[in-house]
């Protein structure tokens, strides 16, 4: 039902406010993103060669290799990259918040990382070599920000820089940096090397992608040179050319609205001097699987022999005839793709993985926002994205919104509405507003990187009149509401995002994708709670280990993991836990009220 005699009091009301700033969109750096893993320790002592390139499925670094896990391993922030997997440098925490909010100077040290102890003993000619990008899709370092790399020497019990880079203020390709390992101070058992980046702690700031790490005796300064072929970027999404990356599971591929692709194209190189013949590899084998079951594995394929070395070059899978073709309910398709041959170099960046789930909702964006966007300066800002929904069915009412909301370094004071406009009756733009809720929201963050958090609209609504429709929200206040933006991905043609405020749109200008997924027919199980209906607050979260709980009244229980009781209790009003002897960690605090139960994840730093 429209809630229209709604929608003109608060649109009365709001027309009569004075403007006094004009509507702006802005994007920020993300000031935490996190994570549901913890630093982990090596405490082995290894021989060399000591080599990485990151390209394990994991997005914090190998526990076997390194002593700590600030860094991200990831494909989402590096340009150019001449295999999958990056090691990235930035201002947040191996938990994916900032080390110190608003800490914006460039002379703290903010990531490292840190090798296991490493036996040399009796070696010579040791260098450390890797690969370096300054940038890359984040933020680019200033002159002010750097990235050194220290040695730990067992005779002295200290940390010594060895080399270091400023940044430039511009990103490119990867270069290669070679340093030599001397001395009798590191040449013992017990010697460790480490990556340190100093910039500004306040979020994902200053980046800097390290790939390629290799520590090994008998080379020399020219000894950069990385020789193997490799899958250079991610898997790519497993769509086809149409506009949406996910859409509801019970529509045909006849459908407007699905996007199932026929092909899939892979991005691979052979890196380093061509070798007599060149590399025979069997490129493109895969396995198809669809919730779990087989729908087709292809090992044999065309062997392809090239010199055309140090260059992107692509390789294409077919897409099974069987593959998605319908479904029974919600279904997650799943996807290995490798090659082999010529066994040169590392095997695990011959093999790439990917994901697609099919549910009830359409998405515009790949799951991971590089940014934050946001517009501010006025009361009842708005956004409100195109989305195509023509090839939905009849029944297939709009339910409520997904929302990415990142933290990018302001608390938020502003709640919102959801809101549904016509298309304009000229032009492009948003029209006349067919719904806006009744109830208040509050932005919740999530707990991990890339959370889609789901708001159920007050009553369903029908968009059957309309091939297209305006998505989006309006806020209540001036304050800036953040979304993840996806700046991998481009708006698709003819579906352009706006922004405005009470009186007039605009065509947004940012690059990317403002995350945001409208679902249908059903809502999830695990939907947000309203600004007004909790009743308790649990904070701050993270903390290094005191706990705050505020309710009227309630029982409470934090549990691990395993779900060991760690504490347990009763709060009338207000509770601190002080739970410093804790290891660091995710842990689950459940809070028994009148109104039910609740639980909320807390990270213990």
């Amino acid at each position: 039902m429209l809630n229209s005699r709604f929608c003109f009091t608060f649109f009365a009301a709001l027309l009569a406010v004075v403007a006094t700033a004009q509507v702006q969109e802005i994007t920020a750096v993300l000031s935490s993103a996190p994570v549901a893993s913890w630093s982990v320790e090596s405490t082995d002592t290894l021989v060399p060669p000591f080599t990485d390139d990151f390209s394990y499925p994991s997005d914090k670094p190998s526990p076997a290799l390194w002593q700590d896990a600030k860094v991200w391993v990831n494909d989402e922030m590096a340009l150019f990259q001449n295999s999958v997997g990056v090691a990235t440098f930035d201002g947040l925490n191996e938990y994916g918040f900032a080390y110190k909010e608003n800490a914006l100077g460039s002379d703290s040290l903010a990531d490292v990382l840190t090798s296991a102890y490493i036996d040399l003993q009796g070696l010579s000619n040791v260098y450390l070599s890797f690969q370096l990008q300054e940038g890359g899709r984040g933020e680019l370092p200033s002159n002010a920000d750097s990235i050194v790399v220290e040695y730990w020497s067992p005779v002295t019990a200290d940390w010594t820089q060895v080399w270091g880079q400023k940044g430039s203020g511009s990103s490119g390709p990867f270069s290669s940096i070679i340093i030599p390992v001397q001395g009798a101070n590191y040449l013992q058992k017990g010697f460790r090397f480490r990556f340190a980046a100093y910039g500004a702690r306040a979020g994902a700031y200053d980046i800097w992608n390290v790939d390629y790490v290799q520590l090994d005796k008998d080379r020399n300064p020219s000894d950069t040179i990385i020789t193997e072929p490799a899958i250079a970027r991610s898997h790519p999404l497993i769509i086809g050319s149409g506009a949406y990356t996910s859409w509801p599971w019970w529509v045909s591929n006849a459908s407007s609205v699905a996007n199932r692709p026929s092909t899939l194209e892979f991005i691979y190189r052979r890196n380093g001097a061509v070798p007599s013949g060149g590399w025979s590899l069997n490129l493109g084998q895969f396995r198809w699987e669809e919730n779990g079951t087989l729908i087709q594995q292809t090992t044999a394929v065309p062997v392809i022999t090239n010199t055309q070395h140090n260059q992107d070059q692509t390789f294409t899978v077919s897409v099974p005839s069987a593959a998605m073709t319908s479904f029974s309910g919600p279904t997650t398709v799943s996807t290995k793709v490798w090659f082999d041959g010529s066994a040169a170099g590392f095997r695990s960046n011959d093999t790439v993985r990917g994901t697609l789930t099919l549910d009830n909702y359409l998405a515009l964006d790949d799951g991971s926002a590089e940014r934050a966007y946001a517009v501010q300066n006025v009361v009842g800002g708005r956004v409100a994205q195109k989305f195509k929904v023509g090839g939905l069915g009849g029944s297939d009412t709009l339910k409520g919104m997904y929302f990415n909301f990142v933290d990018a370094g302001e608390a938020y004071t502003s709640t919102f509405r959801m809101a549904v406009w016509a298309p304009a009756d000229s032009g492009d733009g948003p029209g006349n507003i067919l719904y806006m809720s009744d109830s208040l929201y509050r932005p919740f963050t999530g707990y991990y990187r890339g959370d889609m958090m789901p708001y159920e609209l007050d009553s369903s609504v029908s968009l059957n009149a309309y091939a297209e429709v305006w998505l989006g929200y309006i806020c209540t206040s001036s304050n800036p509401m953040y979304l993840g933006l996806d700046q991998q991905r481009t708006l698709p043609s003819g579906m352009p995002r706006y922004y405005g405020d009470g009186f007039n749109w605009y065509q947004s200008l940012e690059p990317g994708v403002a995350m945001m997924r409208p679902y249908f027919r059903y809502s999830p199980t695990d939907m947000v709670v309203e600004e007004l209906a909790q009743d308790f607050k649990v904070y701050p979260n993270p903390s290094s280990g005191s706990l705050s709980i505020e309710s009227p009244s309630a029982d409470y229980v934090l549990r691990t993991l395993t779900g060991a009781t760690v504490a347990s209790g009763h709060v009338e009003g207000y509770e601190n836990l002080e739970l410093h002897h804790l290891d660091a960690g995710l842990y689950i605090l459940s809070l028994r009220t009148a109104q039910g139960i609740a639980q909320v994840k807390w990270i213990k730093l």
